[in-house]
């Protein structure tokens, strides 16, 4: 894992180092980057399925995040198609303020004239491909009513997860640009925009791809065409694009760049047969420091077994052993140069003077693995599999263990 830093991305020579929330790898210290095209405000990496974390800076900053807050958007859409509330083939209604912002040189990817009408499915593919404001801002009243009460639904969603998030706008765009069309938010300032932390636009694109993985496959396209208009993509990091890199390649997600946000993306890939999510925010060039970030990874970090499923352990101070089986996940994200370093603990209170019975499933053993640098641990627990009854008094068996700090080879060599 890659450590929790709030120091610049460090790239070259420099190995990136690890922390997962709650599991932590060795660290490998950090340099300043000196190169602008690796700089970042923040960023953030985690397993799509697991949610482990394995490389995050400053990812708790609500920061601006541009056009990244479609994706909120496009999960809300995504929730009212699975409930039934509307459909792909529905035809949106576009309010003539909408349509106006859609004439934009510099706002709109497609015009959308008032004799033309747009499904639900253009408008989430042209928003979700092209990063089509005034189509995610259509979607949004079209689900919630109005663009208020969609933005209400957006901070909502957003407490329910518990993420650092407020929305403005359902489209990324900030006050400068949403006053001219009648857009922005009663209450807010000339200048307001939305503002959400790296851990928190990944955690939002976590639960789209895992609850609608089919948008995965929508946004691996190069361009999308829509009645007689032709949509690119904005994510110009997929496969067959100018900035496709073959040995991290990508599949999707969502760009995103205001002269405030600075360029935002959030990409998604695979690693070891993983799905990935890579979320960088405020960098100076649009994809290199995600990029980098990702051949980082790639040379450092493996998903794998960091202790046995099942030890043999022997009782401290006896000659009994007994089998033990771990309780949970043991299969994480790893930094192979920075192994972690353990401490084990026993946990189950031995009787001395009458038999001992473990029903099935008692905790034995934790194992703490702890990154040697940062500190920061995760408990394995360790419990029976079985009931056992030991026979006899053991007075002989009460000697405390004293805890030790053990490599993890060191930790289970007494183990079959």
């Amino acid at each position: 894992m890659l450590k929790m830093s709030k120091r610049p991305l460090v790239w070259g020579l420099v190995v990136g180092c690890v922390v997962v929330a709650g599991l932590c790898g060795g660290v490998t210290p950090a340099k300043a980057a000196t190169n602008k095209a690796d700089k970042v405000k923040a960023a953030y990496i985690i397993d799509a399925k697991t949610g482990q974390a394995v490389y995050a800076q400053n990812a708790d900053q609500k920061l601006p995040i541009a056009s990244l807050s479609k994706l909120m958007t496009l999960y809300l859409v995504e929730k009212a198609l699975a409930k039934g509330q509307i459909k792909w083939t529905d035809t949106v209604p576009i309010q003539k303020n909408v349509r106006k912002m859609a004439t934009s040189a510099t706002l709109s990817v497609m015009p959308m004239p008032a004799k033309e009408k747009f499904t639900v499915k253009e408008l989430f593919e042209a928003t979700l491909v092209g990063s089509s404001n005034s189509g995610a801002i259509a979607l949004g009243e079209y689900v919630a009513g109005s663009n208020a009460k969609f933005i209400a639904m957006m901070n909502a969603q957003a407490k329910r997860w518990g993420v650092a998030a407020h929305f403005i706008s359902a489209s990324g765009l900030d006050n400068t640009d949403l006053t001219t069309y009648h857009l922005d938010l009663k209450g807010t300032g000339e200048q307001a925009q939305n503002l959400v932390s790296a851990r928190a636009i990944t955690t939002i694109a976590q639960h789209l791809i895992n609850e609608f993985p089919d948008v995965i496959q929508m946004a691996d396209q190069g361009k999308v065409k829509i009645h007689k208009y032709t949509v690119p993509t904005s994510v110009q990091i997929i496969k067959g694009q100018k900035f496709y890199d073959s040995r991290v390649p990508a599949d999707g997600l969502k760009t995103g760049y205001t002269n405030q946000a600075g360029a935002c993306l959030v990409a998604t890939f695979k690693q070891n047969g993983r799905r990935m999510i890579a979320t960088t925010l405020g960098a100076a060039w649009k994809f290199t420091a995600n990029n980098n970030l990702r051949l980082m990874l790639k040379q450092t970090e493996r998903y794998q077994n960091v202790v046995p499923r099942t030890v043999k352990y022997q009782i401290p101070g006896t000659q009994t052993s007994v089998r033990l089986v771990a309780k949970g996940a043991i299969r994480f994200w790893e930094n192979t140069r920075h192994p972690y370093s353990v401490r084990r603990e026993t946990v189950w209170p031995l009787h001395t003077t009458k038999p001992n019975y473990l029903g099935a499933h008692t905790p034995v053993l934790k194992v703490h693995l702890t990154d040697p640098e940062s500190g920061a641990t995760h408990t394995v627990v360790y419990q029976t599999s079985a009931a056992t009854t030991l026979l006899g008094p053991l007075a002989w068996a009460t000697k405390v263990e004293q805890s030790s700090e053990l490599r993890l080879n060191a930790a289970f060599a007494l183990t079959n």
